[in-house]
Order: C-alpha cells, then sequence, then structure tokens
C-alpha cells in the first residue's frame, strides 16, 4: 500500500513537472506586436456633413419613370424614399441633375424626378442637359469635398469612349483620392420595370440604335463617403423595398480598407481561432503584454493544427474583402525544454505554413511546409516556438461576378438587341466594376491583420 502511494506521488510530481515547463512563458528575445492605426471611416462629425444627391438626367432615364402592366416599378417608390433618407444621413441636403452639365433642382422642382417631364426637353438638342450623362462630374466634386456624402442615381450606361483615355482619368482620378482618404464607394443595382427607350447602344459597323421593348432594366444608386453611411442607405432601401423574393438587387462595396479590425488589438483571437487545440497536453493560452496571444501545448509527432479566422470578424461586410494574403514568419528550437536551460536558435525556413482566403474567411495551414517536405522535420523531444504575422496583400473582386449577368459588352449589344430581350442588360458593366476594382487594388495599403505565436514541446 505504501508502495502505491509512493509511486503515485512520484507521478503527480513529474505530471506537475512537465506541465508547468510547458506553461513558463521564456519566448525568444526581440518579439514584437506591431498594431497598425487603422484609418477610420467615420465622420469625425457624426451625421452633421451634407448631403448631395445627382440625378442623371439623360433621356434614356425616362423609361424608368413610365409603368410597366405587369412589372415591378422599383425605381419611383425608392427615389421617393430616397430624398427622405438622404436628409435622414447628414445635416443639409443639396439636390441635382446632371447630364452634360450639373444643375441645381430647389424646393418643389425636387418631385418631377420621378416625372416623365424632368427627362424632357422641348429646347434644341445642343441645349439640353438630357444629351449625354457626364457621370465624372459628381465624382470631381466629391473630390474636393470627401468630408461629405454623394448618391448618384443613374442607369451606369457607359459608352467605350468613356472608359478609355483621357475620360477614363477623370473617372478613376477623383476616386483614387476619394479612397485614399478613407472613404468607400458603394454600388446598389437595382432591376426595376422600364417602359421607354434605350438609347446609344453600339453596332459593328458604327455608330449606334436604340432598343424600345424593354420591359426591365436596372438601375444604379451610387454612394461615396464613410461607410456607415452607405450601408445605413443600403439597409433602408432593404427594409422599405427589397422585400419580395423576386426583388433583384445587388451591392458592392468598392473600398481600399476592406479589413474591419486588427484582431489583436481587442483581443479577437482565442483559443477558438484553432479548433481542438484546448484538448492538447499541457494547454495553456494567454495574452503577453496584452497584444499577443500564445498558444503553449505538448504535441505527439504529427502537426496537422489549423489557424481559422471567422470573415464576419476580418473583412467589412458588403466589401470584395482579400483576394491575397501572405505571412511573414519565425521559427526557433531548442534541444533544452526547461525554460530556465533554453538557449534559443532560429531555423532558416523560406516557408512554414500555408494561408488561404475563401468566402467563410481565412484559413493557416499550419506547418503545413514541413510536413509535406522531407528535408524540413520538426524533431522529437525538442521545444518550438512559433511567431507568425498575417497580412492581407491585395483587395478582392467578388463584385465583378455579381453583376456579370447584368453586364453587356459593346460587341456584344447588337446581337444582344436582336435577340428581343424583354429584361435589358447595362453596356460596358463588367468593365466598369473592374475598373472600380483596379482604384482600389491602387490605393489599398498591405495591411496587419493578426499575429500570434506557437509555444510547444515534441513528445517523444
Amino acid at each position: 500500500m505504501k508502495k502505491i502511494i509512493v509511486n503515485t506521488f512520484i507521478i503527480l510530481i513529474l505530471f506537475s513537472f512537465t506541465n508547468l515547463q510547458s506553461k513558463e512563458l521564456c519566448n525568444p528575445e526581440g518579439l514584437s506586436v506591431n498594431i497598425p492605426e487603422t484609418s477610420s471611416t467615420e465622420d469625425a462629425n457624426g451625421d452633421k456633413g451634407k448631403v448631395f444627391v445627382y440625378f442623371d438626367q439623360s433621356l434614356s432615364m425616362k423609361g424608368y419613370v413610365n409603368d410597366q402592366p405587369g412589372q415591378k416599378n422599383l425605381y419611383v417608390n425608392v427615389i421617393d424614399d430616397l430624398q427622405q433618407i438622404a436628409e435622414n444621413v447628414g445635416s443639409s441636403t443639396y439636390y441635382h441633375a446632371f447630364g452634360k452639365d450639373i444643375v441645381p433642382i430647389k424646393g418643389s422642382k425636387i418631385a418631377k424626378v420621378i416625372k416623365p417631364s424632368f427627362y424632357e426637353c422641348k429646347g434644341a438638342a445642343s441645349e439640353c442637359n438630357n444629351q449625354e450623362s457626364k457621370i465624372e462630374l459628381p465624382f470631381k466634386i466629391a473630390k474636393a469635398n470627401p468630408e461629405d456624402t454623394y448618391i448618384i442615381v443613374t442607369d451606369l450606361f457607359l459608352a467605350d469612349k468613356q472608359l478609355v483615355g483621357g475620360t477614363l482619368k477623370q473617372l478613376t482620378k477623383p476616386l483614387k483620392s476619394i479612397l485614399k482618404k478613407g472613404k468607400s464607394i458603394g454600388i446598389i443595382g437595382v432591376m426595376s420595370s422600364f417602359n421607354g427607350t434605350v438609347y446609344d447602344i453600339p453596332i459593328k459597323d458604327g455608330g449606334s440604335m436604340n432598343y424600345t421593348d424593354a420591359k426591365m432594366r436596372p438601375y444604379y444608386i451610387i454612394v461615396i463617403g464613410d461607410q456607415k453611411h452607405i450601408n445605413r442607405i443600403k439597409s433602408n432601401l432593404e427594409e422599405q423595398h427589397f422585400t419580395d423574393p423576386e426583388d433583384e438587387y445587388k451591392f458592392a462595396l468598392i473600398t481600399s480598407s476592406p479589413i474591419l479590425q486588427n484582431l489583436n488589438k481587442n483581443q479577437i483571437i482565442s483559443e477558438k481561432n484553432i479548433p481542438k487545440i484546448d484538448k492538447s497536453e499541457a494547454f495553456k493560452f494567454e495574452y503577453v503584454d496584452d497584444v499577443l496571444p500564445i498558444y503553449q501545448f505538448n504535441n505527439g509527432k504529427k502537426f496537422n493544427k489549423k489557424f481559422k479566422i471567422k470573415k464576419d470578424d476580418l473583412i467589412v461586410k458588403g466589401s470584395s474583402g482579400v483576394s491575397k494574403y501572405t505571412l511573414k514568419e519565425s521559427l526557433w528550437s531548442s534541444q533544452e525544454v526547461k525554460c530556465k536551460k533554453i538557449d534559443w536558435r532560429k531555423a532558416k525556413f523560406d516557408s512554414i505554413s500555408t494561408v488561404t482566403g475563401n468566402e467563410d474567411g481565412l484559413t493557416l495551414n499550419l506547418f503545413k511546409n514541413i510536413s509535406d517536405r522531407k528535408k524540413l522535420k520538426l524533431f522529437l523531444g525538442m521545444r518550438y516556438f512559433y511567431f507568425v504575422d498575417i497580412y492581407a496583400e491585395k483587395p478582392g473582386t467578388a463584385s465583378e461576378k455579381d453583376f456579370a449577368e447584368w453586364s453587356v459588352r459593346s460587341s456584344d449589344a447588337e446581337g444582344f438587341t436582336q435577340s428581343n430581350p424583354v429584361k435589358f442588360k447595362t453596356l460596358n458593366l463588367t468593365k466598369i466594376i473592374k475598373i472600380l476594382n483596379a482604384v482600389s487594388n491602387d490605393t489599398f495599403e498591405k495591411t496587419l491583420v493578426a499575429t500570434f505565436a506557437m509555444d510547444f514541446n515534441l513528445l517523444k
């Protein structure tokens, strides 16, 4: 009996010693966590900024205000309520029409936006504001006053000549400036009934043609400003108008800041980011200096753990997210596992883990490259310390796919009309979205999203 008690006591001492040495913090020197300052997308003045609303006055827009029998009109009612939504966003609201020029709309004349007469002109064509759609004009104004919110309602039907050369620069230059200042561009596409004429459809032999048999056609509400204002406008429209399952609408958020937060700043990282690691022997998880999360544990021969971040914790909702992540990794090893005797030796590895992003978020396959290559091994009986920074390297382009079904190329436009479509597509829409994504990519800065460490014994 006495022998059993002694043996039990020895086992408990050994277990406590193993557990203790695994949980002792003895990190390599020089470790630091750099939490980047995120550019605020919130207006410092709250809701006191001004709101400028621009209505495309080109003649093709007239078809939206004429009801089409048997089809749901999501233009008249939406635009009518958009005015109220705009006035709730800011302290003061100003309305304009744009075509070849920007023209202020005052007082009771705002109600004419949902009337056919707003898009008609009885004078000479050269004097009318409905012959062109110079969408770059509102963009230039938004660049000059980025603290305000800008709402642009348009069919976004842009010809090839508007998307090349100097005209393209007139579009992209102000947008780059807007994104660099921490603002975003929201695009809400709405499929609505249409009863009118689609003008300026390019034909293969040169020139253009018109089409009058469309019963449905998308229009777009472009919002430039703080993300909170863009999302508020989108949410209000969803709650008030896009309630039926058959309602078709699309949304894209173009931003140079798709990262919601650095996960170390508010200690978002936890033991749950590595599934089942808390079941490991001698497991412990803690933050060092309130910023560096460290996983401590004993591990067997096989190392097949994954570090996961949920999309909702990382990506700004509605944005096209991140298409590429990169890692900055360091690995130290020691033949001594006791903290007082450890002499950390930094290992030379080009790449230790792999990182992928998808619609669910981000996943690190920890030590994937070591397990896949025979020359790179972890040796049993040693202690290891792994330190990794995770960076967002390149913004995503998911919005291109979302809007593709509503887009028709200039080269295909004539053939498209010959199929007698009831639902008419938007000219060069995919090209426009690609241009916006390119602007986002040009203004995107590599961003540190998370840092963590792993301190583990590899048991024999």
